[in-house]
């Protein structure tokens, strides 16, 4: 929002509008006086918070000496005096100037929680199909969240899946709890399931027989690259990393550069590579 847009001036037209929108986003209405120098300097603090907050939350000042009919109206004895609403509620109310400090704690009642902000700058995101910057910010929303939040992991789950990650995204639904197993997470489970089936390819098959027959890294090196081509990377690192266990240079040295190059193919962001580097490091080291 721009300032004009989080920070207005309250009259008798505009005050059932700005009221209503603390439906959807938190309102912090604040009674002062220009001539009360104590009232003033509090409005400066808030609109100072106001700016560092950047859209946050709304602040709708009231001049207690233009708009005298709305600080009756709210039974105004005292000045400053603060309101803060949230989802229409006025949640609090408060007399008298507080502290930058005290201001903040008492302004987190109605403030977003960071994992709140990420998952909306996720959804800003998405809704131009950009993925690759959304996923940190939903990684984030979900750990700020002690991965307790359900609606996160599932959008989280959901944005593996538009990049046909099955792994991350079968982790992610694995971790929700039964109770929170919705038509949403069912629907998600089945889309996996069919992306699963469409992965299984002819040729992944049939290396998959072949290395039953004979568990070569020859013919490991080429499951793996058809596994990683069908976005089933962990099955193709895990078969990688159990041939660099027994040999670290097996087939001079191109088991171990296919498994780099497809932990730099599928990039930091995604928990397997995190995952398969640090058991690649526990080899090194």
């Amino acid at each position: 929002m721009k300032q004009n847009q989080y920070i207005i001036d309250i009259n008798e037209q505009n005050l059932s509008e700005i009221l209503q929108l603390s439906q959807q986003t938190p309102l912090v209405f604040n009674f002062y006086a220009p001539s009360h120098q104590e009232s003033a300097d509090f409005l400066a603090l808030l609109e100072k918070i106001a700016d560092q907050f950047a859209g946050q939350f709304i602040l709708a000042k009231v001049n207690c000496e233009t708009q005298q009919m709305i600080a009756a109206r709210f039974q105004i004895q005292a000045l400053p005096t603060t309101y803060l609403f949230k989802n229409g509620e006025a949640l609090d109310a408060f007399p008298g100037a507080l502290s930058e400090q005290d201001l903040q704690q008492r302004l987190s009642v109605i403030l977003p929680k960071e994992e709140e902000i990420k998952f909306n700058q996720a959804l800003d995101l998405l809704a131009n199909q950009n993925y690759t910057d959304a996923l940190p910010l939903l990684k984030d929303a979900w750990t700020l969240s002690d991965k307790k939040n359900s609606e996160i992991a599932l959008l989280y789950a959901e944005t593996y899946i538009a990049i046909k990650k099955i792994e991350p995204a079968q982790d992610i639904l694995n971790q929700i709890p039964i109770q929170d197993r919705d038509s949403r997470w069912q629907g998600l489970q089945a889309q996996i399931d069919l992306l699963i089936k469409a992965a299984d390819t002819p040729e992944i098959q049939q290396l998959q027989a072949d290395y039953q027959r004979n568990p070569s890294s020859e013919i490991a090196l080429k499951l793996a690259l058809q596994l990683h081509q069908a976005h089933r990377n962990e099955e193709a690192l895990a078969l990688l990393f159990n041939i660099l266990k027994q040999d670290l240079s097996a087939e001079n040295g191109e088991v171990k550069q296919q498994f780099l190059a497809i932990l730099s193919a599928i990039g930091n962001n995604d928990p397997i590579t995190t995952k398969y580097r640090r058991m690649m490091y526990s080899l090194l080291y």
